[in-house]
């Protein structure tokens, strides 16, 4: 990974993008019609601790938010979402390498 990536990476702030990813999961989910237990299924991440996250009582953990964040991806209206509220930095992208246009995104997140 080139050095200006790693060293935009390290200025990302972790704790604002999981803190607005709990904030603004609840309507990413209405958008998608994604109950918190079928993200839960989804992503692997326990449906309690989503439930928690969204109602400010817990942090995602980072693990938590980038599945999370995986998952809506590879959703076209759930890509046009994150991107429209920043959840996934362009740092973050070139750092994993992801390309909007290597694979077709399904339709559907569940």
């Amino acid at each position: 990974m080139a050095a200006d990536v790693l060293d935009e990476l390290k200025l990302l702030d972790r704790e604002a993008l999981m803190e607005r990813m709990a904030a603004e999961l609840p309507a990413i989910r209405e958008k998608l019609k994604v109950s918190q237990e079928a993200l839960a299924e989804k992503t692997g991440v326990d449906a309690a601790k989503i439930k928690a996250a969204e109602s400010g009582k817990r942090p995602f953990k980072w693990s938590e938010y980038m599945s999370i964040l995986f998952v809506i991806w590879n959703n076209d209206i759930g890509k046009g979402m994150l991107d429209a509220r920043g959840l996934f930095p362009d740092v973050l992208k070139k750092a994993m390498s992801v390309n909007r246009n290597a694979h077709a995104p399904e339709n559907e997140v569940m």
